[in-house]
């Protein structure tokens, strides 16, 4: 009974999570290879519709009708996949609105008076701030709307079989390294 609840525990262990199965490539996805140039920092890449893998190169096709580069993927390459486009209201709405109430209740405290008015500068700070903040994140919900960037997921990825070549005392070992 011990043993069989020792290789049921096991059993689980080995089942990797949903969110620890790395996404595989696949032909036709469209990727971006990038490489570290310094430490820290990534080169601007090669983006593509991948069309095949062989060994540790990948064969991009970098827009329709191109002929195929092939890019290296050594330890320093980072790769993405393609998520689609996505809408930037909500980031130009934020903006907007910042930066018109705060143009705004800079105008409004400018224009307000302090002479014992019905408006005090602070008051008049306020409604301006609110009214040009309501008009800027408009303006910016509309801009961040016709506007959209690209979305990527980091991806890893191991090469398929290769060849793996060792010194020996009698010559050269040849074996195949395998990815698991």
């Amino acid at each position: 009974m011990r043993h069989r609840a020792l290789a049921f525990t096991l059993c689980l262990l080995a089942v990797p999570a949903h969110g620890q199965s790395p996404l595989q490539l696949g032909v036709g996805q469209r990727i971006w290879v990038r490489s570290a140039v310094v430490p820290g920092t990534l080169d601007a890449g090669v983006q593509g519709t991948l069309e095949w893998v062989i060994g540790d190169s990948l064969h991009l096709r970098l827009f329709p009708g191109a002929q195929t580069v092939s890019v290296f993927v050594g330890p320093q390459t980072q790769l993405f996949l393609f998520n689609g486009r996505r809408s930037s209201a909500g980031k130009g709405a934020l903006i907007g609105g910042l930066v018109g109430a705060g143009m705004g209740a800079l105008i409004g405290f400018g224009g307000g008076n302090d002479g014992g008015s019905f408006l005090s500068s602070g008051a008049t700070a306020a409604m301006a701030g609110t009214l040009f903040g309501v008009v800027g994140a408009v303006g910016g919900l509309m801009l961040g709307a016709l506007s959209s960037h690209d979305t990527w997921t980091r991806i890893g990825w191991k090469s398929p079989a290769r060849p793996v070549f060792s010194p020996s005392p009698h010559g050269i070992r040849l074996g195949l390294s395998l990815p698991f």
